[in-house]
């Protein structure tokens, strides 16, 4: 029996350490005679360098985890549904872990990333930063992309997000965040205003600050056209309309002091 629990312990390490194993991302060399990058990068004494100290991968993984926080198991999940949000909007998706703690580096390392490997023009970056038991989280992105991830919603995305990588809850974060980045998308071809609820379900959200303009404004159009009304209905003639200019005499009506004091003396 005792045999029998010790090569059961050793067998769950292997499959284990299998799974971290497989989870490892791979990287291909890069040399100054072969950087492997896109055609449409023009490489000059600037950046040269920081080609060379990018890690050159395979565009088709998607997700990078530098900083082993994803099982093989939890990566394939993952992959699943990137796979769907790129099929869905024709965006490209990237997942990069690091234990660099790489600070105001951080936008840097994740541009060289995603320009200096195939991936698609328009797309997203979403780079979570281990260090010290801390994490960093950040989102950006790539090409025309703005007008649907707006830094409002960017922000919003990381809010929500965070608190699961400060829990440890890694897969949970990354998966979360592909769903909630999804779900932005698809409201954007719809038209719809939405807001990350407390659940992380993308929901449709009244614009107060708008209707509170508009409702605002009206109310200041009728106020004026019934104060124009009023006012046009009660005023004064003027001096010409009280010239008989074929007799040149002044006809004088009763309306003209309406609404005043007149004292004689």
């Amino acid at each position: 029996m005792k045999k029998f629990i010790f090569y059961l312990l050793i067998f769950t390490f292997c499959l284990s350490f299998i799974d971290i194993v497989l989870a490892l991302e791979k990287t291909y060399e890069r040399t100054r005679d072969n950087l492997l990058v896109p055609d449409g990068i023009t490489v000059n004494d600037d950046n040269i360098d920081a080609i060379l100290n990018t890690k050159a991968v395979d565009a088709e993984d998607k997700i990078y985890d530098y900083a082993n926080l994803f099982t093989a198991k939890e990566e394939e999940k993952l992959l699943k549904k990137i796979k769907l949000f790129i099929e869905d909007s024709s965006l490209d998706l990237v997942i990069i872990t690091e234990n660099k703690n790489l600070g105001i580096a951080a936008a840097s390392y994740a541009f060289n990333f995603y320009d200096y490997n195939f991936f698609k023009k328009n797309g997203l970056i979403f780079l979570i930063d281990k260090a010290d038991n801390k994490f960093n989280i950040y989102m950006w992105t790539s090409g025309d992309t703005y007008d649907i991830y707006t830094s409002k919603k960017i922000e919003s995305i990381l809010k929500y997000t965070y608190t699961f990588f400060d829990e440890g809850k890694y897969y949970k974060g990354a998966n979360d965040f592909v769903e909630v980045v999804h779900s932005f998308y698809i409201a954007s071809k719809k038209g719809d205003l939405v807001k990350i609820d407390k659940s992380g379900k993308v929901v449709k959200t009244v614009p107060w600050v708008d209707l509170f303009v508009l409702a605002s404004a009206l109310t200041f159009i009728i106020v004026f056209l019934t104060f124009f009304k009023k006012k046009k209905g009660t005023s004064r003639r003027k001096y010409d309309d009280y010239l008989d200019k074929d007799n040149m005499r002044v006809e004088l009506e009763e309306n003209i002091f309406l609404g005043k004091n007149v004292i004689k003396k």
